[in-house]
């Protein structure tokens, strides 16, 4: 006896092939997407369980959904003091240049080891500079090189604080920026401005300061 096909089967894997055709090299997201038919449905938050909205992008892979930071202020003290898998909500797989795909989840744990940067795409959080203590720090432009992106932003050290030896330090792991602008090398045509952002100290392969005359978003990216 032969299993028959059910009767839209040749439809789905004609589309599947049709994907495959469209597939960029190494962007995940169209990879994932061709194994996808159909978006998954996502529930209603529990009651209770507000979550911060944010980006994660890697090398190959962007994501958006909510992170719950529990009892943190702050997305940066959760993220630098978090031990294991991070735990997204309403996750959206994204294109490289960030538009959303079909392929969903309620729930997605990502490793942060292998993410480059944790972004806000609004403007900055008032819980990341709200203070006496922020509105005292110095802000030094930073132009950073990743595996996978070219990024420029601010980043705010006390005024006593040395940027070689902030740079060089391997504290905090995730570096807090503001007024982020980051370009794929994989694609420069693809850029994305973050009001906030969390940089992983693991991915910088290179990073210096924003030199006199250089201007953002025309010199450097």
């Amino acid at each position: 006896m032969t299993d028959q096909p059910p009767a839209n089967a040749g439809q789905a894997f004609a589309d599947a092939a049709d994907v495959d055709d469209q597939i960029v090299d190494g962007d995940a997201a169209t990879h994932l997407e061709a194994l996808v038919f159909g978006a998954v449905a996502i529930g209603p938050a529990p009651a209770g369980a507000e979550g911060l909205p944010i980006e994660l992008v890697g090398q190959h892979l962007r994501l958006s959904g909510t992170v719950i930071i529990g009892f943190h202020r702050r997305l940066s003290d959760f993220v630098n003091n978090h031990e294991g898998l991070i735990s997204l909500r309403d996750v959206t797989v994204l294109r490289r240049n960030g538009d959303p795909t079909k392929v969903t989840s309620p729930n997605l744990w990502v490793s942060p080891e292998e993410v480059t940067l944790i972004g806000q795409a609004t403007d900055v959080d008032e819980r990341e500079t709200a203070g006496l203590e922020f509105m005292q720090k110095r802000a030094f432009q930073l132009i950073v090189v990743t595996p996978g992106h070219t990024l420029t932003g601010e980043v705010h050290l006390n005024r006593e604080a040395v940027l070689a030896s902030f740079i060089e330090s391997p504290s905090p792991m995730w570096i807090p920026m503001t007024d982020v602008r980051t370009r794929s090398l994989a694609d420069r045509r693809v850029i994305s401005r973050y009001g906030f952002a969390l940089v992983n100290r693991r991915h910088i392969v290179a990073a210096t300061e924003l030199q006199p005359g250089m201007v953002r978003g025309r010199n450097v990216l």
